[in-house]
């Protein structure tokens, strides 16, 4: 059962007491609230070997060499593949984009990839998003005489890879003020420390500043924190996001029936996201990346219906993986650790089966399957108690690959050691848990009355955009009645109640949930103290996202 702890009051002032809870001092407020392009972006020449990646960049124009950029597939890697390889070929250079095709390849670079793209020409590949732990790929390509630069913000293991450039912020010995920038903000600091010294001779002065709508995109899509350098690239980027300049975006918020003018950072999260996901997940993640380069309104409206469809064929294969799982973990024996596969299951699709089972059971969870070939591959999430990243060095042994952050990652192993892998991991837990911290209770912003939440909401604009690092304000409204209580959506999974106090009425909706989700029942006519955020519904109003009813 969830538990909430009421934040104590510091300020009178809403905005002043969030910027509080947020460790918002008065010296940073301005910074905060107003994003500063210039100001907000750290010298990119603080990045490791950034200096030795844009001389050798420079080096492959002047030569005439063929380049090509190896992304990851995921949004955060394709939305930095396509940026990067957009500028590149401004500047211009002959650039190949490379993804890996997940299920056949998996994550990361590979042998047989950087063998095909060293038979076509190809003399430097660029990363984008992945690199950090690829050793024996980056030797490989250095016998072929490929050199390779890793743009990446992944833990870089030790020993690391022997690139020619490895600009990450992780990475021993960086002077870089900050360590949360995603793979796309990683390979945009590299854009950056190339205009430093030369710049596409058909550009403006400012015309990078528009490929930020993809840098904005990976920032608000990946597990990163929104603080820092990140809010800027987050604030930026939504700004040209909302212009709706690109083709393909354009049309894939046309399907949904988002307004452009009006997208927030849940419309990017929970519905731009898992459509350019699913194309990797189900199929090939170079439609998504046709998505985001295409110029052409037609050919993006296929691709944008194209990635929708294969969501939904997505959003069926989780729900029944996930089933599956539970069924079985209901039949297992309780451990600290979550392990659990089937060869059946696929890989494409782990992480959200991760995701779904860490939050329902609160512990870290590893699940794992396979597609081809002898190859286990899989997906963990950390409940916040424990790094996954740790817990995979504990058992590196059993591992072919692995990487990530504390609170994701994914890994590949040979077929006869996973079973072993619950044992392995299970014995990392107890020799890291002396370091790991219990959950502790959810924290509530403040209370706030339900006849204040038209004022609360330009307040909450200012605070925005919000996510990981940088949560969206939690409020309890104290003492409602619950006039209408009523499920809704096709599969009648979703909540609507209407929300009374006095002669206040206002909207409440909580997705996914039933009546009996909560810790109170919502019971028509029944009174209690309402736990949620404050947001605009589609017409302006204000309405409260239900989180709990106690």
């Amino acid at each position: 059962m969830k538990s909430y702890t009421l934040r104590a009051r510091e300020h009178e002032n809403l905005l002043d007491d969030l910027l509080a809870a947020r460790g918002v001092d008065f010296v940073e407020r301005d910074a905060f609230l107003n994003p500063d392009f210039v100001q907000g972006s750290a010298d990119p020449y603080l990045l490791p070997d950034m200096e030795r990646a844009v001389e050798r960049i420079l080096a492959a124009k002047k030569n005439n060499e063929k380049v090509a950029v190896w992304s990851d597939y995921d949004v955060d890697g394709t939305s930095g593949g396509v940026m990067l390889v957009q500028f590149l070929r401004a500047l211009p250079l002959d650039v190949a984009h490379y993804i890996p095709h997940r299920h056949e390849e998996g994550y990361g670079l590979n042998a047989e990839g950087l063998s095909e793209l060293a038979r076509a020409g190809v003399t430097l590949v660029v990363t984008v998003d992945l690199g950090s732990s690829d050793v024996g790929p980056v030797a490989h390509a250095k016998s072929l005489g490929t050199e390779v630069i890793v743009t990446d913000h992944h833990e870089v293991p030790v020993p690391g890879p022997v690139a020619y450039a490895l600009v990450n912020p992780k990475h021993a010995g960086s002077q870089y003020p900050f360590m949360g920038l995603c793979g796309a903000g990683v390979a945009w600091k590299l854009v950056q420390a190339i205009l430093q010294k030369e710049r596409p001779a058909s550009w403006g002065q400012e015309e990078e500043k528009w490929l930020l709508d993809l840098v904005g995109l990976a920032t608000l899509s990946d597990r990163v924190p929104l603080r820092g350098e990140n809010r800027m690239l987050a604030h930026f980027g939504l700004r040209v996001l909302r212009r709706a300049r690109r083709p393909g975006l354009a049309a894939l918020l046309d399907l949904l029936r988002i307004r452009p003018h009006t997208l927030t950072e849940d419309d990017v999260g929970f519905m731009l996201a898992p459509r350019i996901n699913a194309a990797s997940r189900m199929d090939s993640p170079h439609s998504a990346a046709k998505l985001l380069m295409s110029a052409d309104p037609l050919e993006a409206k296929q691709l944008a219906q194209e990635l929708d469809t294969l969501n939904h064929a997505r959003k069926g294969i989780v729900a029944a993986t996930v089933k599956e799982a539970k069924r079985r973990l209901a039949q297992s024996v309780e451990s600290p650790v979550i392990v659990l596969g089937n060869p059946a299951w696929r890989p494409g699709v782990l992480g959200l089966v991760a995701g779904a089972l860490c939050e329902a059971e609160r512990k870290p969870v590893f699940v794992w399957g396979r597609e081809g070939g002898s190859v286990i591959r899989g997906s963990c999430r950390s409940d916040g108690s424990v790094s996954v990243v740790e817990l995979m060095q504990g058992a590196h042994a059993l591992f072919g690959e692995y990487g990530g952050h504390h609170a994701s990652g994914g890994f590949s192993l040979p077929e006869e050691n996973i079973h072993t892998l619950g044992d392995a991991l299970r014995g990392a837990y107890e020799r890291t848990r002396a370091q790991a911290h219990e959950p502790q209770p959810t924290v509530i912003d403040r209370e706030l009355p339900l006849g204040e939440l038209g004022a609360a909401l330009p307040v909450l604009a200012q605070l925005a955009p919000f996510g990981e690092g940088h949560q969206k304000p939690l409020f309890v409204l104290p003492n409602i009645s619950l006039g209408r209580v009523r499920t809704f959506g096709k599969q009648q999974n979703h909540l609507d109640v209407e929300l009374i106090h006095g002669t206040t009425r206002a909207a409440g909706v909580a997705f996914f949930s039933t009546p009996e989700s909560f810790t109170k029942k919502a019971d028509v006519g029944g009174r209690a103290d309402i736990v949620g955020h404050v947001e605009r519904d589609w017409r302006g109003q204000p309405r409260v996202r239900i989180v709990d009813i106690l």
